[in-house]
């Protein structure tokens, strides 16, 4: 069963509602993009699949092998769920390694040869002693992106990825390397793997790299949703972003400009 959002509602306080009736099955060995403007919602949305958000009463309900995930405890959720947040927050007297090693708490820890080669599969394994309060905020990105790779590695059933912006801090070079590790994640050869949901900004990685597209207007509805060649389409994106697309050279959508009152 996939990870499924049913018509899911949240306000963050009373007369103010982010998301309104979100539905969308999220599914296993697939990489989802969900993109919009700022403040439709999409961090919120990640947060309600994760489980740390409610929907309002009445407000749909996320499901995963057709369970409600808000009725999980934190440690079932955690043996499924990976999380890569937007921002990360110093891990004050831990090393990179140790903080790595985090992913395998859920499941009675982590060997120290799965440790490293998470490390080493973003880079970082030469800094494995180092502070984790002393990395640069692309290298502790790349450092939860390797706790995640040990939380998969040790999840009961098909595992679900759930990522907030995981290149914000990257250069080009190390964003390709990311979303290369987040396809992998989602398996491949035939053999599906894990559910991946990426918040991202980037539209041309978002159709590189993911299979399917969730698009979420202003207003904090499901503005589009389906296959990401079918819904990144400058005739899908200009009205939800106030933006004129075009494709540029090889395909990719480029913003020419910012559409004036008029739409023009």
């Amino acid at each position: 069963m996939p990870l499924e959002a049913k018509e899911l509602r949240f306000g963050y306080r009373a007369g103010r509602r982010v998301l309104g009736g979100v539905s969308w099955r999220f599914a296993e060995g697939k990489v989802t993009a969900v993109i919009g403007p700022n403040g439709a919602g999409k961090s919120t949305l990640l947060r309600l699949l994760l489980g740390v958000l409610r929907p309002e009463e009445g407000g749909g309900a996320v499901e995963l092998d057709g369970r409600a995930v808000a009725g999980m405890k934190a440690a079932e959720r955690a043996k499924r769920i990976a999380y890569i947040p937007q921002r990360t927050s110093p891990a004050f007297g831990f090393s990179l390694r140790e903080c790595v090693a985090m992913g395998g708490l859920a499941r009675g820890g982590a060997g120290q040869d799965e440790v490293r080669a998470a490390l080493s599969r973003v880079g970082l394994a030469d800094r494995a002693h180092e502070p984790f309060d002393s990395l640069s905020a692309g290298q502790q990105q790349k450092a939860v992106l390797a706790r995640c790779l040990v939380q998969l590695g040790h999840a009961a059933g098909v595992p679900v990825l759930l990522a907030d912006e995981p290149a914000s801090a990257l250069d080009p070079a190390h964003t390709l390397e990311a979303m290369t590790i987040l396809r992998d994640a989602a398996g491949g050869g035939g053999s599906p793997g894990a559910t991946v949901v990426v918040v991202m900004h980037d539209l041309p990685m978002a159709a590189r790299f993911c299979d399917e597209a969730v698009v979420l207007g202003r207003d904090g509805r499901l503005a589009a949703a389906g296959e990401a060649a079918q819904v990144l389409r400058p005739e899908v994106l200009d009205g939800v972003f106030g933006v004129r697309f075009a494709r540029g050279g090889g395909g990719a959508l480029v913003a020419e400009r910012v559409l004036g009152a008029a739409g023009n």
